[in-house]
C-alpha cells in the first residue's frame, strides 16, 4: 500500500509519500513548500485568508502529486498556528474538503510524541531527548527509542513566533538578540517540569531550523538527504553559525544557497532556540535527523503506534 502524510506547520507545508513494505515502508518522494500558515496568528490569533489560500493551494498540488503516485491513504495534520487560530476550523474543513481525506489538529503532545516516534524508530541510543523546532512551537520528548517515553512537553516558542514577537530590526539589534534568548530561557524552565533530562541523553534534533543549519555547517550548497540525517552538531559550531547568522541581514542571508526566503527571514531566531538548548542542559552537540512528524504519521497510519498511547 502507498501512503501519505501532509504536514501543516507555521512556516511550511510538507509531504511524504511512502510504500509501506511489512513493518518498515520505502520513502518515495519528501518535499516541502513554504507557506507560512502562521503569520501573525502569534498576535491575531486568526489565519489570515492569503495565508490560509497559498496553504490550500500547496495542499492541491501535493493530492497531484500523491494521485501520480497513486496514493492509497493519505492524513493531513495542522500543528502550532492551526492550534492558536479561532478559525482553524475553516482551515481544516477548506483542506478536508479539497483533499477528500481527514485534516485534523494535533494537540502539541500528540506532535511531540509522532516527532520523537518519527525520528527515532531506527536510531540506536539508550536516551534520547528530541526536540523538534518548528515555526510556531517546539516539542521535547524524552525517552527510549521503540521503548518507554519519560516525559513530553511542546512549549511556544518558534522561529516564525520569536521572529515576529522580537526582530524587528535587520539585522536583529543586539538588545533584540538578548531578549529574545532571555525569553527562550524562560520557556525552557517549563521543560524541565515535565522532562527529567538527565547527563545521559543524547540530542536529537529535528525540524527545518535544525536540518538547514546542519547543512550550511557542512557546507552544502543543495540538500542532500541523506548527507544531513545523523549528523552531529558540535555547540562550539552552532554557536559560531548562529553569531554569524544574527549579522546579517535577511537580503544577505537570503544569498546563501540553502536559504530560501522562507527561511532566511526566521533562521536566526530557530538557531537561538537550538543554541540556548543546548546551552541549558550542556549538550556538547546535537544529532541531527531528516525523519520527523511526517514518519511519525506513517508509522500510525501503518498501525505501528496501536500500542504507544498517541492521546496522552
Amino acid at each position: 500500500m502507498r501512503l501519505a502524510a501532509i504536514d501543516v506547520g507555521t512556516n511550511t507545508t510538507r509531504l511524504l509519500v511512502a510504500e509501506a513494505q511489512g513493518s518498515t515502508y520505502r520513502e518515495l518522494d519528501r518535499r516541502l513548500t513554504f507557506t507560512r500558515l502562521g503569520e501573525r496568528v502569534d498576535t491575531q490569533k486568526v489565519i489570515a485568508p492569503v495565508a490560509m489560500n497559498r496553504t490550500l493551494a500547496a495542499i492541491a498540488e501535493f493530492c497531484s502529486v500523491c494521485g501520480e503516485f497513486g496514493v492509497e491513504k493519505l492524513t493531513i495534520a495542522g500543528t502550532s498556528a492551526v492550534r492558536d487560530a479561532r478559525n482553524s476550523g475553516d482551515f481544516l474543513k477548506a483542506a478536508t474538503k479539497l483533499a477528500g481525506a481527514p485534516a485534523v489538529v494535533l494537540t502539541g503532545d500528540q506532535e511531540a510524541r509522532l516527532s520523537f516516534w518519527g525520528a527515532t524508530d531506527d536510531l540506536s541510543a539508550s536516551n534520547c531527548l528530541v526536540c523538534d523546532i518548528g515555526g510556531g512551537s517546539t516539542e521535547f520528548v524524552l525517552g527510549t527509542p521503540s521503548s518507554e517515553i519519560a516525559g513530553r512537553i511542546s512549549v511556544d516558542i518558534g522561529s516564525v513566533r520569536l521572529t515576529e514577537r522580537y526582530c524587528v530590526s535587520d539585522p536583529p539589534a543586539t538588545e533584540e538578540i538578548l531578549t529574545m534568548e532571555s525569553a527562550i530561557d524562560e520557556k525552557l524552565e517549563q521543560v524541565d517540569s515535565q522532562v527529567p533530562v538527565g547527563s545521559e541523553a543524547v540530542l536529537v534534533g529535528l525540524g527545518g531550523t535544525v536540518t538547514t543549519l546542519a547543512a550550511i555547517y557542512l557546507g552544502r550548497d543543495r540538500y542532500v538527504p541523506e548527507l544531513v540525517d545523523r549528523t552531529t552538531l558540535g555547540r562550539e559550531s552552532l554557536d559560531a553559525l548562529y553569531r554569524n547568522l544574527a549579522r546579517m541581514t535577511v537580503a544577505e542571508r537570503s544569498r546563501i544557497p540553502l536559504l530560501p526566503e522562507g527561511r532566511a527571514d526566521v533562521i536566526v531566531a530557530g538557531a537561538a532556540i537550538l543554541s540556548r538548548i543546548l546551552a541549558r542542559w550542556s549538550f556538547s552537540e546535537v544529532v541531527v535527523s531528516n525523519k520527523d512528524i511526517l514518519d511519525g504519521l506513517l508509522l500510525q497510519m501503518m498501525g505501528r503506534l496501536d500500542d504507544r498511547d498517541l492521546s496522552g
